[in-house]
């Protein structure tokens, strides 16, 4: 599983530290409710480091979960392949001027202590399809 699910952020990028794991898709609750299934596993990779003088966060996520196609309402595997660089702002202000300069930046507030399966459960909800639909002629629907 994992051996440690908090991190101090930034700590972890000035030191380069790294995680690497599998964690069974029933840990996520959030992610788990949306699901047809809680079967298999998520693989990350955390990664700190710096990116142009800021301390960062490299994500990596690889996982399979089960939708239900929205058009025939049969379910589907669904492939994630997540990889996300998240600059660390060390308070709000700093925050607050990276998002003025650049509004599509994803930053991180520094916390002291960052929850690793609930930044992973968050990404992962984020890159859902809003609609899931099968791949174009694997759908079944009506019309398909």
């Amino acid at each position: 599983m994992l051996a440690r699910s908090t991190v101090d952020p930034l700590r972890f990028a000035h030191t380069s530290e790294s995680i690497t794991g599998k964690v069974p898709l029933a840990k996520f609750d959030r992610l788990v409710d949306g699901l047809v299934s809680d079967q298999g596993k998520v693989q990350f990779r955390l990664q700190g480091g710096a990116d142009s003088g800021r301390p960062v966060l490299r994500l990596q996520i690889d996982a399979a979960v089960t939708l239900r196609c929205q058009y025939c309402l049969e379910p589907y595997r669904h492939e994630l392949r997540i990889e996300r660089v998240l600059p660390l702002a060390r308070n709000e202000a700093e925050l607050a001027r990276w998002e003025r300069d650049d509004p599509l930046l994803d930053a991180l507030l520094a916390v002291p202590s960052l929850d690793v399966l609930a930044l992973i459960e968050d990404e992962i909800l984020l890159s859902l399809p809003v609609a899931p639909r099968h791949l174009d002629g694997d759908c079944g629907g009506v019309g398909a």
